[in-house]
């Protein structure tokens, strides 16, 4: 009982507060079988055999048979509980993963998003330029510079109308 209650000293508190519950209790049932068997008179034939050595030896067998039992569930219990915790270990090895990996996109879209910014600034500064030299004369000779860099822009001149 004291190994099994070292074991459920390092168990998630989910699990440590049935099991130690059910471990008193069984620690109960042995200190109540232990009154059973020191009240049990000496001349009495509990295993129906005139001989009071094989009573105890029965009592004992039936009592190591339920510690047995009881090991064995706590046993299963904690390789239960072993594989839930590798399983927890596992999802949050994934979700550091997954976040690391999300930082890391929202990162490169924030410069992408940079990127394209420049990008249509430098593109809106040169639309703007070739507009200034078409009207002060100093770009295309013609209205049809004009047309040329607006359906360079905005599309062929014909869709307007």
């Amino acid at each position: 009982m004291a190994e099994m209650e070292e074991e459920l000293r390092y168990a998630p508190m989910s699990f440590r507060n049935p099991m130690m519950s059910k471990l008193r209790n069984y620690r109960k049932d042995l200190a109540k079988l232990h009154r059973e068997v020191r009240s049990t008179p000496l001349t009495g034939t509990p295993g129906g055999r005139g001989d009071m050595k094989y009573g105890a030896y029965a009592l004992e067998n039936e009592h190591m048979n339920r510690l047995q039992t009881q090991r064995t569930l706590l046993l299963q219990g904690t390789e239960s509980l072993n594989r839930a915790t590798q399983s927890i270990e596992r999802s949050h090895r994934i979700a550091t993963e997954t976040d690391q990996i999300g930082s890391e996109i929202i990162e490169e879209l924030g410069e992408q998003r940079e990127q394209l910014e420049r990008t249509k600034s430098r593109s809106d500064n040169q639309q703007a330029a070739a507009l200034h030299h078409h009207l002060t004369g100093a770009g295309y000779p013609s209205w049809s510079g004009l047309l040329q860099i607006l359906s360079q822009n905005l599309g062929p001149v014909n869709e307007w109308c």
